[in-house]
């Protein structure tokens, strides 16, 4: 985890805040790998009705979510349980209702075939 200041990066972060509606906040690229998993988490959030906003992310923001997920070729789509930062821990919901975990479904899904690709992500080899 990278701290600058009060801003956050975390490899491929996605917050995930409904107490501002149906948003889900990234760090915009710069501080972070603009990964292939990331961009296809964004596009099947939005394809979910959820606003998808790149942006600089402030802690006090991640302190808010009510859910915090990452992104990466080896996890895939990973919730984050807890974090703490200045003595307060604030714990995130996961579990099969969260919409980490639905997103991570849609996207194995489509990797597995169990989901058609409407996308073209995936090419069929012969």
């Amino acid at each position: 985890m990278i701290y600058c200041g009060v801003s956050m990066s975390l490899c491929c972060i996605l917050i995930v805040s409904l107490i501002q509606g149906r948003t889900i906040s990234t760090p915009a690229t710069g501080t972070i790998l603009e990964g292939i998993t990331r961009k296809s988490v964004m596009e099947i959030a939005s394809d979910q009705g959820y606003q998808v906003v790149e942006k600089a992310v402030h802690v006090d923001e991640v302190m808010d979510a009510d859910e915090v997920f990452c992104t990466g070729t080896a996890v895939v789509v990973a919730p984050v349980g807890t974090i703490t930062y200045q003595e307060k821990r604030v714990e995130y919901k996961t579990g099969d209702e969260s919409v980490c975990q639905k997103l991570r479904s849609v996207l194995v899904g489509i990797q597995t075939g169990l989901i058609e690709d409407n996308k073209g992500w995936v090419t069929d080899i012969n």
